[in-house]
């Protein structure tokens, strides 16, 4: 992580937010936002508590700007005084849009839409497992119509200090269907991934029980020096119903001095959710903020939703056996409007051949107050 004092970042922000060229006639255009996340945890594993408190999950700082065709977007993480670059790009608009930068690898439907959308506190088995992220690099989009193409050469994620020999390529296709008659929308991709470290780096893979804090129940040590991901998604959106689904599996290209083949890990998961008084927005192939009919900041009584995944993930491969995982997530948010919700988590795991916890079960519990400032 880059380390810049908070005393010295946030008036630096501050400042830009009220810049007078922001708002000068035929200047670009500045917006400021911030984002926190406060989490409470309580996660037992074995019936053993490992995780009891409260902590700030995410206090994420937006700087963007825009000037003719041209957009920027700077999006850090604050912890401490620590500062993580998570966006940090340029766009170019156009026919095929152009992004030169720090951004979200295109793998993934939950993994690549806003984190502002997503309908539990923590990420799937297929985003987790991966390591599906950001990463310095080129990339393209391109819709026709109701389908959405992209791609994009990567080297290390910007947070790399030193030299780095990583290197990625990344692919995405959607196809958007509408039925008609009322009977909602469909949507189907599929994504690539295949990426390499030469500096002596290996990769590893592992998943917890849905919980930042928890620790990791199934787990392979570093142990591939490139892998090639293929996913698939599906979605369907119908007013207030929606149902998601996402498969990965991931061909690990294992060093000779760790393991004698190239073991294969998969996950998947399904999920179901309905909203009472908002509606799940898909725009473009990917998943933006939930739409509230009636907010209670004008009023209103909010929305309500609640929400079910099922959650697999299999380390097991041959001699490799990092353990598979099995997860229910039971959720339940009340959105105050766009741009404020409060939501719970409860999760149930069972696991086998856990390298540090045998065949056994997790439990955990989250409660987020999810907070944004435009």
């Amino acid at each position: 992580m880059i380390r810049i004092p908070k005393f010295v970042f946030v008036p630096f922000v501050l400042a830009l937010a009220s810049n007078p060229i922001a708002q000068a006639e035929g200047g670009p255009d500045i917006k400021v936002g911030a984002h926190a996340f406060f989490d409470f945890e309580n996660v037992d594993v074995n019936d053993v508590n490992r995780v009891d408190g409260t902590n700030l999950r995410l206090l994420r700082i937006d700087v963007g700007g825009k000037f003719k065709d041209m957009t920027f977007t700077s999006t850090t993480d604050v912890q401490g005084d620590d500062i993580t670059i998570q966006d940090l790009f340029v766009e170019f608009a156009g026919t095929t849009k152009l992004r030169v930068g720090n951004f979200k690898l295109m793998n993934g439907l939950e993994q690549e839409s806003s984190l502002y959308a997503t309908t539990f506190a923590e990420g799937n088995s297929v985003t987790k497992v991966n390591g599906l992220g950001r990463m310095l690099g080129v990339a393209a989009y391109r819709s026709f119509d109701t389908l959405h193409v992209s791609g994009g050469v990567f080297s290390a994620n910007a947070n790399s200090t030193g030299a780095s020999d990583e290197w990625a390529l990344s692919g995405r296709l959607a196809k958007t269907f509408e039925p008609g008659d009322g009977n909602g929308l469909i949507q189907l991709g599929a994504s690539a991934r295949y990426r390499e470290n030469s500096d002596g780096s290996l990769y590893g893979y592992g998943q917890k029980p849905f919980t930042k804090s928890a620790p990791s129940t199934v787990k392979v040590s570093n142990l591939a020096d490139s892998d090639l991901f293929i996913g698939l998604e599906g979605v369907y959106l119908n007013k207030g119903l929606s149902l998601q689904s996402e498969f990965g599996r991931t061909k690990a290209d294992c060093v000779a001095t760790v393991c004698t083949g190239n073991p294969t890990f998969q996950a998947w998961y399904l999920d179901a959710s309905y909203i009472w008084g908002g509606e799940r927005v898909l725009k473009n192939g990917l998943f933006k903020r939930t739409k509230v009919a009636s907010p209670a900041s004008d009023g209103g009584m909010g929305a309500f939703q609640i929400a079910a995944r099922y959650d697999v993930a299999d380390l097991n491969d041959g001699p490799v056996m990092g353990g598979k995982q099995e997860s229910l997530v039971i959720g339940a948010t009340w959105y105050r409007d766009q741009y404020i919700r409060v939501l719970g988590n409860y999760i149930h795991s069972e696991f086998d051949n856990s390298p540090a916890y045998g065949n056994g079960s997790a439990d955990a519990l989250v409660l987020r107050l999810q907070a944004e400032l435009y």
